[in-house]
């Protein structure tokens, strides 16, 4: 790009970053740390409590009874999500066996895929500087490694979203063959659809329209390739809805697109609490930290195409509206936010000025250096369950970022500079996993689920959950763990074995006496739970909970 002396501010021009040989060097060493970030630690903590195990045991389950059409979990018809993310997980099964490892390794290499086909757009758009930070922002975001990488249906969701905006946009403004074009598009879209429903359709005609809205064009002979699209749209999801009709009949219709394709974002089954209409921006602000801040500035049209624009644009006025909100649908924004701040700062407008940006970025240094002076208070409460060693580098990765942040308000244009926050936005991440992995010593749900798999080998057994939501013991046992409300009367009803299992909350051991089975309490153990930081540093900040591990016996 040229540069234009009548854009100078305070002695900087609209040019942007430039690569050198310690640039480079940064870029090297964030693939690394990319790489190991995303594939060397996949199985260093134990399967999340929560959604997580959603996607690991009924594809496991599916390897077990062969069937390959309805999900289950926990005994039940799994229809929640649809097919195609448990359909990838089962294949990584069956190649290398029923592990965490086997179950996040898709995971991350959708991650990373995503990463590369963002970058390569964003390469083709503003060249090569733009195209590396947008991928490595990306992967170093805060939200896409903790959140997006934990549940499977999302993480392939973004990439399959990202790749049909990508071809829609194109359909709409290329010329060629009607039936290539709205071909390619339908079968794009089928995917997206695979993966997470009718949000999979919904996000990149949405931000399609937003787009041609923004750059105020037509779409290129769009009925006849919005009619091929619709044809290949149906041909592919036609076989999958037509045996789900002849298998299930109106359950299917009713479980998984009246309850969970309307119901679940429009009222509040799915839903506790009350979460506002900005909620979004605050996951943003904190889940793409420090770039949340340079974002601000990043809104404007571009050439050949306002794509990211009106992606992030889109997708957050579709969002924010529903009464369902969780961070991980922020996670669907992240290409676009990154893409819009990778052109704004690696490929600036003619004409733009340094000072906006400069100002943004001193606001991200003071928060940066906060965060500091936060671990310097919050040390004594971390070291306990994380450990002084990573505890220490965790301040340490923290200290290098505020460093680098303020590097960035220094010179908002240099390459390197913004690299090297890139850069320690991944060592961030990697103190956070390392610490994450010391936490998750104190998780005796993998240790309890093999030994009732051990001991259930023969005859069988039941499994039951009382007073904890403890969800991955179906993939560490091999059997179903039904949660109760009222032990004594309800496990008594439900046990179909001469043996069971249950884990419940040590203070709740007394209400097991109203069973009319011997009981015997196995092991104790604490366990920080979901590890929210509310136990480190919230009113609840050193309260483990004991779990006990039961064996019921007629």
């Amino acid at each position: 790009m040229s540069l234009d002396p009548k854009a100078a501010d305070g002695g900087l021009a609209a040019r942007g970053p430039e690569w050198t040989p310690v640039s480079r060097i940064l870029a090297a060493a964030a693939v690394v740390l990319a790489l190991y970030l995303y594939l060397g630690r996949l199985d260093g903590t134990p399967l999340q409590r929560g959604n997580e195990a959603m996607y690991a045991s009924p594809p496991a389950m599916m390897l077990e009874n062969g069937d390959y059409l309805v999900p289950l979990y926990r005994g039940q018809h799994f229809l929640d999500k649809p097919i195609l993310p448990f359909w990838v997980v089962a294949a990584s099964y069956k190649l290398l066996g029923v592990s965490v490892f086997a179950e996040r390794l898709p995971t991350a290499l959708a991650g990373l895929a995503t990463a590369l086909l963002l970058g390569l757009w964003i390469r083709r758009r503003a060249g090569s500087f733009a195209g590396f930070l947008a991928g490595i922002l990306l992967l170093f975001s805060f939200l896409y490694v903790f959140i997006g990488m934990t549940f499977a249906a999302d993480a392939f969701l973004t990439f399959a979203l990202l790749a049909a905006s990508i071809l829609l946009d194109r359909a709409t403004r290329s010329d060629g063959s009607d039936a290539l074009w709205g071909g390619l598009s339908g079968a794009a879209l089928a995917v997206a659809f695979g993966f997470k429903g009718l949000v999979g359709i919904v996000l990149p005609c949405g931000a399609v329209a937003a787009t041609l809205l923004a750059d105020r064009r037509w779409p290129r002979r769009f009925w006849r390739r919005a009619a091929w699209a619709l044809v290949v749209l149906v041909a592919i999801l036609g076989p999958y809805h037509w045996a789900m009709d002849r298998r299930l009949g109106m359950e299917f219709w009713d479980v998984f697109y009246w309850k969970n394709q309307f119901l679940r974002g429009a009222s509040r089954i799915y839903m506790r609490g009350h979460r506002g209409a900005l909620y979004y921006v605050g996951v943003l602000g904190w889940g793409l930290f420090p770039w949340s801040f340079p974002l601000l500035a990043s809104f404007a049209r571009r050439k050949p195409s306002s794509l990211p624009l009106g992606a992030f644009l889109f997708g957050l006025a579709f969002w924010s509206p529903l009464i369902m909100k969780r961070e991980v649908y922020a996670v669907t924004l992240l290409p676009a936010a990154v893409a819009l701040v990778a052109e704004s700062v690696g490929a600036p407008r003619p004409g733009a000025r340094a000072l906006w940006p400069r100002v943004l970025w001193t606001l991200a240094a003071a928060l940066a250096i906060g965060m500091v002076g936060f671990w310097v208070w919050a040390r004594p409460l971390l070291t306990g369950p994380a450990g002084s060693g990573v505890t220490l580098f965790l301040g340490v990765s923290l200290f290098l970022l505020a460093a680098a942040v303020v590097g960035c308000a220094a010179r908002p244009r240099s390459a390197a500079a913004l690299l090297g926050a890139a850069l320690a936005c991944g060592v961030v991440n990697l103190s956070a996993r390392l610490a994450d992995e010391k936490v998750g010593r104190f998780d005796p749900l993998p240790a309890w689920g093999e030994r009732a798999r051990a001991e259930c080998r023969t005859g069988g057994c039941d499994g039951f959950v009382y007073g904890e939501d403890v969800t991955s013991l179906e993939f560490y046992s091999g059997f179903d763990w039904a949660p109760v409300i009222d032990p004594g009367r309800e496990i008594p009803a439900m046990m179909t074995h001469g043996k069971a299992f249950v884990v419940v909350k040590s203070r709740l051991e007394p209400l097991l006496d109203e069973l009319p089975y011997r009981w015997e309490v196995l092991e104790r153990c604490p366990t920080y739970g979901s590890y929210s930081m509310d136990q480190f540093i919230g009113s609840g900040r050193g309260s483990e909970t004991l779990l006990s591990l039961v064996r019921i016996e007629r």
